[in-house]
């Protein structure tokens, strides 16, 4: 009455392999489609720290852009995806605690990111320059071009 298990796979083997490849099918594309959407200024700006930095984005010549354009190293996707969750896990913490800084500073890694992207996109520009050598700090005469001269006020305050 019974099939065990070895007959029951024998007999349906391929609704089993079509099941498989379709829940990996969806799986994947519900997968690239929160990875696309974490990449998104929608997502960056989702959090009451990020208003004043996106709104300060938005009103730049970088807007095309997306956050993780600058914000995130781009050598290859494994370094990219673990600073991601590094850099996603400490924003969490501090939203959800509601105890970011008064005002917004970035990190040394940040600004190594940051400074790496700058001339990744403006290499032509500064290929005959110092800068072209790397090392050096775009932010230090740049730092107003995306979000503005004023510092960020990232504080949360209780609504």
């Amino acid at each position: 009455m019974f099939l065990d298990t070895g007959q029951f796979l024998n007999r349906n083997a391929l609704k089993i392999a079509l099941a498989v490849l379709a829940l990996a099918a969806v799986g994947m594309l519900a997968g690239g489609a929160g990875y696309a959407y974490a990449d998104s200024p929608q997502f960056c700006s989702s959090c009451h720290s990020m208003t004043e930095s996106a709104a300060s984005w938005q009103a730049s010549n970088h807007k095309q852009f997306n956050c993780t354009d600058c914000h995130l190293p781009h050598q290859n996707l494994a370094i990219k995806l673990i600073v991601k969750g590094k850099t996603g896990m400490n924003d969490t913490y501090h939203e959800v605690l509601r105890d970011y800084p008064a005002t917004m500073v970035i990190s040394t890694q940040g600004k190594a990111i940051v400074n790496d992207n700058c001339l990744r996109c403006h290499q032509s520009s500064v290929e005959n320059t110092a800068m072209a050598a790397g090392g050096q700090d775009c932010l230090k005469c740049h730092r107003g071009l995306v979000h503005g001269m004023s510092k960020s006020k990232g504080g949360i305050k209780v609504e």
